[in-house]
């Protein structure tokens, strides 16, 4: 059987679970089935990572960048074309919305034609936006699903989401949960002493209530209300302490509201992690403030390490979190409410039984060997387009 060329296109190598993904199928799919290229932007926290990659074609693209340039973004979707087209490439997966967007035309003007397939972490249009930015994210996905083959949604939630606001139609999706590696975080809660040295290595004591949250410094993630929350929760609870693991443009903000709320030793934020399954393990619970979610991969995280969670009422927490009984929710807002929620679990008021079963439809292999059979079937049924 001839090899397929396939080119994995995403904005930037940055710590989330959509880089992680994209990492993960770069460094996995069968290089007797596939000849794998992964292009992405400069700068990105897992650059390296990819360089260690053995038999990957790994292109830089300097031009693809997260803001909207009009100069680097033609130059970026010009540089794509030339790409797809001197390579060869088959198959186009690509993930995050600029790459999104631009792998995507990229490919469908490209003269050898590639396939492709879009993976939705989730829609850059949300309730947050104002109305003009929020229509004109609709319509740009609207018309990007025109000449995609398969959008692939993290979830049920995700999908409808699309379906509702128009994105493709209904035979154009597949869901394929993002995954992460079941197994690492589930055996890092075995070893004591290393979650002991974790949190002192960071200031916090071992043997209190440790509230742990990882994600970007970013308005999506909400991390004002993890200081918020955290807030309300000391002033009845002071036994407790709270560590954010993640960077991002808001981190002066929520650092400079730790201070003015003195909250110095029980409120900490560390930056990225390079053991998050250490973090985990040296804590007792999860919390999630994102006001938008595709699905996210922490939530899983968390749920191997047998961590309950308190997550915020929005698709994809709820998605996961009725599904795997693995926590409670609350409305974004309702910081009192987290607050009590994560207070009950302390005092066990509040305890969660779940089939660790479940979890399987979001560890990496079964990711994986749905993503395969999706480009073996869109290989095998080759440019007859499902339509509009």
């Amino acid at each position: 059987m001839e090899k397929k060329n396939i080119a994995i296109v995403i904005t930037r190598l940055d710590l989330g679970g959509a880089q992680q993904v994209a990492l993960y199928l770069a460094e996995n799919l069968d290089r007797k089935k596939y000849n794998v290229h992964l292009i992405c932007g400069k700068g990105g926290y897992l650059d390296e990572a990819a360089k260690k990659i053995k038999d990957l074609n790994l292109f830089f693209l300097d031009e693809l960048i997260h803001p909207i340039n009009i100069v680097f973004d033609i130059a970026a979707y010009v540089r794509l074309i030339s790409y797809f087209e001197k390579n060869k490439i088959d198959i186009v997966h690509t993930h995050s919305s600029k790459a999104g967007l631009l792998g995507r035309l990229a490919a469908a003007t490209a003269g050898n034609k590639p396939l492709i397939a879009h993976t939705i972490h989730g829609f850059p249009f949300h309730k947050y936006q104002n109305p003009a930015m929020h229509m004109a994210y609709i319509l740009l996905e609207r018309f990007a699903a025109l000449f995609t083959d398969k959008l692939v949604a993290v979830g049920a939630d995700t999908a409808q989401y699309g379906l509702k606001n128009g994105v493709g139609i209904h035979e154009k999706y597949a869901i394929i949960r993002a995954a992460v590696d079941l197994e690492k975080f589930r055996s890092a809660g075995f070893n004591g002493k290393t979650a002991a040295r974790f949190l002192k290595s960071r200031g916090l004591k071992s043997g209190v209530f440790t509230v742990a949250m990882i994600g970007n410094l970013k308005k999506q993630k909400n991390p004002m209300a993890f200081v918020k929350i955290a807030k309300s929760a000391l002033a009845k609870e002071p036994d407790m302490q709270f560590i954010f693991a993640g960077d991002g443009p808001l981190r002066e903000d929520v650092e400079v509201a730790v201070i003015k709320n003195k909250l110095q030793g029980k409120v900490i934020f560390i930056g990225w992690c390079n053991e998050p399954e250490t973090l985990l393990a040296a804590s007792d619970a999860y919390l999630l403030t994102s006001l938008w979610e595709g699905l996210p991969c922490t939530l899983v995280q968390a749920a191997s390490a047998g961590l309950p969670a308190v997550a915020s009422y929005i698709d994809g927490n709820k998605e996961f979190v009725n599904l795997t009984g693995c926590g409670v929710l609350f409305e974004p807002f309702d910081y009192s409410g987290a607050a009590e929620k994560l207070i009950d679990i302390k005092g066990k008021k509040l305890k969660f039984r779940y089939d660790k079963n479940i979890l399987k439809q979001f560890g990496f292999k079964l990711m994986l060997a749905q993503y395969d059979a999706l480009f073996t079937g869109m290989a095998a049924a080759g440019h007859k387009k499902i339509p509009a």
